[in-house]
């Protein structure tokens, strides 16, 4: 349990070196950022060595990268039911987004189990993965992040992609051949996040 609860604390809290976060009152602060995930806060270190928190009601958008892949993250907060059905209250959250257009596709991660007898797997709603190339485990169980995929519509609707070919191909519509097509020419896969970014952005193009 102590090596769950360390990977755990490494996975909940992310830490960038670089980073840019837009408030909502407009202000632009720049600076190292923390994202704890469960509490859904931000933590940005200011130049005199000072540390502001913010929560997602308080952001417009943060942008954030590492020295190491150089590549720009950007999160963005939504309204959202936390994934009950049944409920109609929302709170903001942050996501990150991945493309966004008419159709924005977000995402979330979350820390869970899954059988060691089976390597990296599609998992219908999301995907697993281990971020540090080990995972922790008693011989059956193996703890990874799961990416969870979403779509944020035209009418201001976090929609979960339980199962992302399912869901997309209702949402095609009259451009599901097209959309076929597109897919299986450019060797795409549901359950690969960039290239579900490239199904979403191209279904965008075509509206």
């Amino acid at each position: 349990m102590a090596a769950f609860s360390a990977l755990a604390q490494r996975v909940d809290v992310q830490e960038w070196p670089k980073g840019r976060i837009v408030l909502t009152s407009g202000d632009t602060l720049l600076g190292p950022i923390t994202y704890h995930r469960t509490e859904d806060i931000i933590r940005v270190t200011m130049p005199d060595g000072s540390i502001q928190a913010f929560a997602p009601v308080n952001v417009s958008s943060f942008t954030v990268t590492d020295e190491r892949s150089r590549i720009w993250q950007t999160f963005k907060p939504y309204l959202w039911n936390r994934d009950n059905d049944y409920s109609d209250y929302k709170a903001p959250a942050f996501f990150e987004l991945l493309s966004e257009g008419n159709y924005s596709l977000v995402k979330r991660e979350i820390l869970t189990t899954r059988s060691m007898n089976y390597g990296p797997m599609y998992a219908g709603y999301g995907r697993y993965y281990d971020p540090y190339g080990y995972g922790y485990g008693n011989g059956r169980q193996q703890t990874v992040v799961q990416d969870l995929f979403y779509l944020y519509t035209p009418k201001g609707n976090i929609k979960a992609l339980r199962n992302p070919k399912r869901d997309l191909d209702d949402l095609f519509g009259d451009k599901g051949r097209e959309m076929k097509d597109f897919i299986k020419r450019n060797n795409l896969e549901y359950d690969n996040a960039r290239d579900l970014a490239r199904i979403v952005s191209h279904f965008n193009s075509l509206q």
